[in-house]
This record gives C-alpha cells, structure tokens and sequence, in this order.
C-alpha cells in the first residue's frame, strides 16, 4: 500500500492538465443557510513519510513576546516504494515531496444548487444523487441519524467566481458495519481534464471498468500526533467529465476525534459508488424529483438533552400523522441543525394557512418567568397545569428583508406556543406568516398537547 494526504486538502484540480506530481481535487464545505462564506482554500505540497506539518508563525516582530507558539501536529503517512511498479499502470511518476508547508488564501462564495454557471447542477440533480449514493451502501452498512448535511446528501456548489468554473459538490455521513464505524465522504465534480498519470504514493491500482472509466484505489493510512487514521479511497475519472471521489475512514464522532480501528466500507464498495452511472454529472433526473429539503432548527433543544434515534423520529412521526392540519403532511421529523438532541419539521404555508414550525427535545427547562418579547413589547405569558406541565405563550411582528436586498422587507407575524412537560420533554410550534393571520395559540397548543408527541 502507499500513502496519500488528507482527502480534505488533496482534491482533484480544475486546471485543464492536472500537475504531474499531484492531482487537486476542489470543493467547498458550505454552512447551511449562510448565503456567503468565507473559505479557507488550503494547498499542501506532499509530505515526506515523517515531515513536519505546521502553519507558518508570523515574524517575532508582529508577535508580543507573551504570545503562545503555534501548534505543530506531527503528520506520519504511511512509507512507499517510489519505484515499485503499480498494477494497471504503465509507467510511475515519483511525486513531489515539496517542503511539507501550508500555504493558504482566502476567498468568498455563493453556495447554491441552481447556478447558471453550473447547469449540471439543480436541487432535483442532487436530490437524485444523494438517493443513488444510499442505495449503493452494502448490506450491513447503516448510516447514522443525523442532520440532512450529514446523511449523504449532496450540498450546494459554493461559486468562486473562477472564468472556466467546473463547481464540485460534496456528500458526507458516519456509517456503521458491524463493530466498523467511520465516515463516508463523496465528492463530485465536472471537469475537462484528462485522467492524470500514475503518482507512487497516490493509488495502489489502476482500474478500467466495462464502460471505460478509470478508477484508482487506494488502501492507507495516516497518523496525527500519534493517532492513527485508516482511509480507504476510489477515484473515478468517467468519459462524461465527471471526476467521483468515495473516500471512507475509520474515524468519527464530533469532528472526528475517535477511530474505531475499522473501516466500514471494502475498497470493493466504494469503487461501485465511484463508478455508478447515478452519480455522473450527465445522468439524466427523474421528472418530479425535488431539491433536498433544507435543514429546520429546534426552537429550543439544548445540549443538555439526550441526543434522540431514528426509531424515535419513525414514532413521532405516526404522532404527527393524526393531527390535523388542515389538508397539510409534515414532512418527516429531522434532527435539528442546531443541535444533536433535538427533531423538527416544517408544515409549509399553502393557501391562506401559515407555516407551521415544530421542534420536540427533551431535557428541557420552563421558560422561569414572564417577560417583555423584544421585538413587540408584547409579554410572554405563562400558566401551568395541574400534572406541573408549563405552557408558554408569545406574539411578535418584525421585518425580514434578505441580506442582498435590504429594500425588499415584509412584515411578519408569529404566534409561539411551547408545552414542557416535568420530565423536560418540550413540544414547540410556531406560527409564521407574512400574508395571513398567525393561527390562534389555541390551536398551536392543542398541537402541543397532543398524546404521545414526546421522546
């Protein structure tokens, strides 16, 4: 096996000939909701075997002499022969060891899934992709509840502005199998570059499949500090342009601080998913597909609570299937994007009804007192029940207006209603409309209340 660098920083380039030491692979890590991010583009030369990774310190003049030295993570890759011949390829190059710095710039984009400079790219394109993506995991392989950007679906191409834009977008998600648990990243991306040369160190086997696209694998590993991380990775280079990368580690948990020792992913597998026709950028979309859906925030949800299961999402959402909102469906219960230990779902405005916010966490606490609502003046009123159940109730009017056009403000109106129950379960539903009434607290409370909504 040979070594490579972190997926995250060796991306396929856009330039129309990739380098002969390296290939660059790009793609941008896009916040959900922000409409502009600031990204951080980082270039790392490959490192030698046991290299120094470090950012480079400012000069001792800029720096007050109290100041803490930088970091410096010890970066290991795993050793390779420069010499040895590879399987399917004809000739070798020897990579480019460089000085091991990073060297960094800064730029902004605008994350979206439907770019004229990107037609290849819609919502319905990446709804459809993130559908093929799950449907290739092996059996045994479970991906893990969590956000609708970390469960394998593909997210916005952030525009960088470039003149010959190529746009690569991005699926990523924490997958189980058996006692192997990791993480599964795909990366797609539409080029006009041709398949770049044998690299030692960079792929273990060159692969043709039957329609001709180029994959090359790569089993390693690569250690930080001391701490080892196994990867596994499929690079996919199709006759259409699209480059597909499926690269799964055995590292997860909260930014990827845990290794279970095992990946959960066979080379086998990802290259299936690198050289599935569902994810190249010219496959067609199916008609009525819809964009994926956009990330809800529990209204309150904190990090104090338990962190909730699919199995718990599946119920409650039977819960919400038997109340009636007036010829409206919910759609499916999500975990919140604020926060691991909260569900939410939007019932969206149709005809003069509003939309409809909910949100249910559990190890909550009771709003302790009245107060003024900052934006109306209005009070939030309390009153308990008799089982210790709180129930709070406020009215707001403000402006929205979007950030590019300030001009363009409407007035809004919402009606909150949040039930806590004594075993901090906390059942949220807002009301929010800018063209009709907010529905009467006493029908948000109702939904509130209603039996079995609770973790």
């Amino acid at each position: 096996m040979a070594s490579v660098t972190d997926p995250e920083r060796d991306e396929p380039a856009d330039e129309p000939t990739p380098s002969r030491t390296k290939r660059v692979w790009t793609y941008g890590l896009i916040a959900v909701s922000v409409i502009a991010v600031a990204v951080v583009i980082v270039g790392l030369l490959l490192p030698g075997p046991e290299s120094e990774l470090t950012t480079a310190p400012p000069s001792s003049s800029d720096v007050p002499s109290s100041a803490a030295a930088p970091t410096e993570n010890r970066v290991v890759d795993e050793p390779f022969d420069p010499k040895a011949p590879i399987p399917g390829c004809d000739t070798v190059e020897v990579p480019d060891t460089g000085d091991g710095k990073i060297t960094s710039s800064f730029t902004t984009g605008e994350p979206s899934y439907d770019n004229p400079r990107f037609p290849w790219f819609t919502g319905p394109k990446a709804t459809a992709m993130s559908d093929a993506l799950r449907q290739l995991l092996p059996a045994g392989a479970e991906l893990q509840f969590a956000t609708e950007s970390q469960s394998l679906v593909f997210q916005p191409i952030t525009d960088f502005g470039d003149p010959d834009p190529m746009g690569s977008t991005n699926a990523y998600g924490s997958v189980t199998n058996g006692d192997a648990r990791g993480s599964l990243q795909v990366v797609v991306q539409k080029t006009s570059a041709k398949v770049p040369p044998c690299v030692a160190g960079q792929l273990d086997a060159r692969r043709v499949l039957s329609d001709a696209t180029v994959v090359d694998v790569h089993d390693t590993w690569q250690e930080i500090n001391g701490v080892r991380t196994n990867r596994r990775s499929a690079y996919a280079y199709a006759g259409d342009g699209s480059w597909i990368q499926a690269i799964a580690d055995d590292a997860y948990g909260d930014n990827k601080k845990q290794n279970s020792g095992k990946i959960p992913l066979a080379i086998d597998d990802l290259v299936r998913m690198a050289g599935d026709p569902g994810l190249r950028v010219s496959t067609a979309v199916p008609a009525g597909t819809p964009a994926p859906r956009d990330e809800c925030l529990a209204y309150y949800g904190g990090a104090d609570g338990p962190e909730v299961t699919r199995e718990q999402a599946a119920r409650l959402d039977r819960v919400l299937a038997t109340i009636d909102f007036r010829d409206r469906r919910p759609p499916p219960l999500q975990i919140s994007g604020s926060t691991n230990n909260g569900l939410c779902t939007t019932v969206p405005a149709a005809g003069s009804l509003p939309r409809l916010d909910i949100s249910i966490a559990g190890g909550q606490s009771p709003p302790a007192q009245e107060r003024p609502d900052p934006t109306s003046g209005e009070r939030t009123s309390i009153r308990r029940l008799g089982d210790g159940t709180v129930i709070s109730m406020s009215r707001s009017f403000y402006s929205t207006a979007p950030i590019d056009d300030p001009g363009a403000a409407q007035s809004e109106m919402s009606t909150t209603v949040i039930v806590t129950r004594p075993n901090g379960n906390q059942v949220a539903v807002v009301s929010r409309s800018s063209f009709a009434p907010a529905l009467p607290p006493a029908e948000l409370e109702e939904i509130a209340l209603t039996p079995g909504l609770e973790l």
